[in-house]
């Protein structure tokens, strides 16, 4: 799809869905072009319009680049933003003369925001368009990092949580509540900001990038001081959010290694209960298997008090092991 907006009468308008009126476009943006949309723009403008695949490589030299007096710049934008399941996809500015072209395969809803502010303000140059842009990306990337340092303090608080004090039961004994937790459930959603968080990364990398040379190409153009102190102050939000997303990375990194960590306390719970119960009822096995021999000479099997003694004795070996265990509190 094409969509082409220029300035009327002092004002940022639509001006409709196809290069019909070409030569009033401020801004051409191509959004999941096909090749017939592709080649419509290229003879109109007489550039090499990139492909999803030449805008996804990593190598810089496919990503920033001039070629005829045209400025190509490709930075990777988040989208689907509303949840964790973020999409990365490459958007690649394009500035040549008065006309900023953006070739795109996602919709981002704050470009769409961008639009609509632009529609109620003034007039607009091609500059003012990337950094207007730019400064909707990566304030929606701020805003994402916001609300996942929010998520991760409840998913902090789940885990450190304190536990309830003990309550007496029905027999007057003080007995601790259990309070559950659903540490797959926890770690499924510390991993998902994991996979968030390195996709901002990487999009912040690109945006990173994208600016150092939008730094040169605004001098070669002549964009003017306040396209220059926007692009500058857009680069220093940048270094602040991705110091910000490394601080969360950290935190992300101490909060699986604690929900591992209570998993392996709640399992050498369970190992030692199973422990302690093995070693109360070794005696009274031991007794019995005593007793179960097959000696002919065994005084006590014919005494009237034989069978009720090997019982208190086998009772007894089970009781003083596990006063012992609750006197060392290990219980």
């Amino acid at each position: 799809m094409i969509r082409t907006y220029g300035n009327v009468d002092g004002r940022f308008v639509s001006l409709g869905d196809d290069l019909a009126n070409f030569s009033e476009a401020v801004w051409i943006d191509l959004i999941h072009p096909d090749k017939d949309e592709e080649t419509a723009v290229e003879r109109a403008l007489g550039i090499d319009v990139p492909t999803i695949e030449e805008m996804s490589e990593i190598e810089l030299s496919s990503r920033l680049y001039s070629d005829d007096g045209a400025h190509f710049m490709t930075a990777m934008v988040l989208s689907h933003t509303d949840s964790d399941n973020v999409l990365l996809s490459p958007v690649t500015f394009i500035l040549m003369g008065e006309r900023l072209v953006t070739v795109r395969y996602a919709e981002p809803r704050s470009v769409e925001t961008f639009i609509t502010r632009c529609q109620k303000a003034g007039a607009w140059s091609a500059d003012a368009l990337v950094a207007g842009l730019l400064e909707s990306l990566i304030g929606r990337i701020g805003d994402i990092l916001e609300r996942t340092g929010q998520e991760l303090n409840v998913i902090s608080e789940g885990i450190f949580a304190m536990q309830p004090p003990p309550v007496r039961n029905g027999y007057g004994a003080l007995q601790r509540p259990a309070r559950p937790r659903n540490y797959r459930s926890v770690l499924e959603q510390v991993g998902r900001k994991g996979d968030l968080l390195s996709k901002i990364r990487e999009s912040l990398v690109s945006f990173q990038r994208l600016l150092a040379y939008d730094t040169t190409v605004a001098a070669i153009r002549k964009a003017g001081e306040e396209t220059d102190s926007r692009i500058r102050t857009l680069a220093s939000d940048v270094q602040s959010l991705s110091d910000h997303t490394n601080f969360l990375t950290q935190k992300i990194t101490f909060l699986l290694d604690a929900t591992l960590g209570m998993i392996n306390i709640e399992q050498t719970g369970i190992i030692k209960i199973f422990s302690v119960a093995a070693v109360v009822f070794l005696p009274p096995t031991l007794i019995a298997s005593i007793y179960g021999m097959n000696f002919e000479f065994m005084p006590e099997l014919a005494w009237p008090q034989g069978y009720p003694m090997a019982l208190g004795m086998m009772l007894m070996s089970a009781i003083v092991p596990y006063m012992f265990f609750k006197w060392r509190r290990w219980l």
